[in-house]
């Protein structure tokens, strides 16, 4: 049985799947400190691999600036740690400029050790084109260019209990360690929410208040983006629209060429009660001139795009395809 965490994560994963851009995508996992970013990334990144695409995984952490300059302003200083903590400069010329438009592939995976501050060289990792590459750490839209960013949205509360048990022994001690994110971490994370908004920003966005039931709250582009969903099947229905969008949808005829139609068996009570039927079409890709689907494209936010993979069952798998009118358009196809 799929949890409700690996059902999100695997959404967000088919969504990376979709994106083939030439060469390898980056992708960020950012949010406050102690958000649950790397737990995240990680699984994401084997979810991704799961799907039969390249995948790998890269943290921050060696991409620390040395502790000479990570603490010149004090090792409380919450500008010290906005400012000073990352070396951007160098992660986006070893890691983001080889695998952006036009680089060689070849990028470092660290250059420092975080724990014994020693710099390291180390030779550079060869990416396959299709690589889907996921880094996190904190304060990655300040001043980085991504293809996909999701950002994990904790409260600061929750983030404070989790980061401060989990870091009491590292910093000297529970008390240092509250003491250390109210003044150092969540006061930087404060002015990263003021100075660059990186929620609105983000292509996906992740709440993890609960790490066990995570909500899918946006995806496929900014806040204010709107893209292109084809539908074939129960989508197309009033009453599904109403139940997952709050709202009926204005669409086009449109057609899906190289595709056939058969039925699945839908068993999820919730879809079943939502749609009226437990028998709903599923669409595959043959390449066959012949085979043409019939459907709708609808314009949708990313906050409804995100409510449309909830509710698809996992059966589908949502995927970018060319549309019969040119137009290009997210699909639910068979998994």
């Amino acid at each position: 049985m799929i949890t409700p965490r690996e059902r999100v994560l695997g959404r967000i994963a088919d969504h990376l799947c979709g994106r083939f851009p030439g060469r390898p995508l980056r992708v960020a996992v950012d949010g406050i400190t102690a958000s649950g970013k790397t737990t995240l990334a990680r699984e994401l990144t084997a979810a991704v691999a799961a799907r039969g695409r390249s995948a790998a995984h890269l943290s921050m952490d060696g991409f620390h600036n040395p502790r000479a300059v990570r603490h010149r302003m004090g090792r409380d200083s919450a500008d010290g740690y906005y400012l000073d903590a990352y070396d951007f400069g160098s992660f986006s010329r070893l890691v983001l400029e080889p695998l952006g438009p036009g680089g060689d592939r070849r990028y470092r995976s660290r250059i420092i050790d975080l724990r014994s501050d020693t710099p390291l060289d180390e030779p550079p990792v060869v990416a396959p084109d299709d690589l889907v590459l996921v880094v996190d750490g904190s304060f990655l839209q300040r001043e980085l260019e991504w293809d996909e960013v999701v950002f994990v949205d904790t409260p600061f509360a929750v983030a404070r209990e989790r980061g401060t048990r989990r870091d009491a022994e590292l910093l000297g001690g529970l008390e240092h360690a509250e003491r250390a994110f109210d003044q150092r971490y969540h006061a930087a994370s404060r002015r990263y929410l003021d100075e660059v908004g990186p929620a609105g920003r983000a292509s996906v966005v992740v709440g993890n208040s609960d790490v066990a039931n995570p909500v899918l709250q946006r995806i496929g582009g900014p806040a204010d983006a709107v893209v292109n969903l084809f539908s074939y099947g129960t989508l197309q229905t009033p009453s599904v629209q109403i139940e997952h969008f709050g709202r009926t949808l204005a669409g086009k005829e449109d057609v899906l060429p190289g595709h056939r139609q058969d039925w699945v068996t839908i068993t999820d009570p919730a879809v079943i009660e939502t749609s009226g039927s437990d028998r709903h079409p599923i669409v595959s890709y043959t390449g066959s001139p012949a085979d043409v689907t019939a459907g709708t494209m609808f314009e949708v936010t990313t906050a409804e795009l995100a409510a449309a993979d909830i509710y698809e069952v996992d059966d589908y798998r949502r995927a970018l395809v060319r549309l019969g009118s040119g137009a290009d358009a997210w699909v639910y196809l068979a998994s």
